[in-house]
C-alpha cells in the first residue's frame, strides 16, 4: 500500500455511494481512492512519498551548494582584505620615508651644497631702495 498526499481546494465528490473528501493535504492509502482522487477531484495535485523525498534531497543539495559558495566567497574576501591592509601599511611607511627625505632635501645644508655644485655665487651687498611716492608696475 502506498500513501498519497493530495492537495485540493476543499472539493467534496461522491463516487459509487461513498463520499470522497478532496481536502487540502489529505492522505489516502487505498489504490482505488488514489485513482478516484486523481480522476474526480479537479485541480488536485498528487505527491508520492518518493517524489517528496526527491524534492527534499534536491532542496538540501541546493541550500548546501549555496552555503558552500557563500563560505568560500567570504574566505576569499578575507584574504583580499588582509592583502589590501598590508599594502596600506607599506604605503604609509613609504609615505613617512618620503616626508623625511623631503625635509632633508629642503634643509639649508643641502641647498648650500647644491649652490656650490651649480657654481652659484652668494650675494654680498644688498641694497634696498625706498621711495616716498606711489610706484606703478607694467
Amino acid at each position: 500500500m502506498s500513501r498519497v498526499l493530495t492537495i485540493n481546494r476543499n472539493a467534496r465528490k461522491r463516487i459509487g455511494g461513498a463520499s470522497l473528501n478532496c481536502s487540502v493535504f489529505s492522505m489516502r492509502e487505498n489504490a482505488m481512492a488514489k485513482r478516484a482522487v486523481s480522476q474526480n477531484c479537479r485541480g488536485s495535485v498528487t505527491f508520492s512519498p518518493k517524489s517528496v523525498m526527491v524534492l527534499l534531497v534536491f532542496m538540501v543539495f541546493m541550500f548546501g551548494s549555496f552555503y558552500l559558495y557563500q563560505v568560500n566567497d567570504l574566505a576569499t574576501k578575507g584574504y583580499e582584505i588582509r592583502d589590501i591592509e598590508n599594502q596600506i601599511k607599506k604605503l604609509k611607511a613609504d609615505n613617512e620615508k618620503n616626508k623625511i627625505q623631503e625635509v632633508e632635501l629642503k634643509s639649508m645644508q643641502n641647498i648650500e651644497k647644491a649652490a656650490e655644485d651649480l657654481n652659484l655665487v652668494s650675494s654680498k651687498g644688498s641694497t634696498f631702495v625706498s621711495l616716498k611716492g606711489p610706484v606703478a608696475m607694467k
